[in-house]
């Protein structure tokens, strides 16, 4: 969720954070999961390679 920046207290030196790469990457890596496990339960790719893949990427917390 995103906060809303817009009032008083937008930021300590008055610019506002930008948001939208965050929203991209963290949606891009969710894309990129969900592709590794749809495969993985198509028996596509094996299971151990995926979870492999999962954890070698970063995608674990995602």
């Amino acid at each position: 969720m995103i906060k809303n920046n817009k009032g008083r207290n937008r930021c300590k030196n008055g610019t506002v954070p930008k948001t939208s790469t965050a929203r991209y990457s963290t949606s891009l890596r969710i894309a990129i999961k969900s592709v590794i496990v749809r495969l993985a339960v198509w028996g596509v790719i094996p299971a151990g390679f995926a979870i492999w893949l999962i954890q070698r990427g970063g995608l674990e917390n995602v």
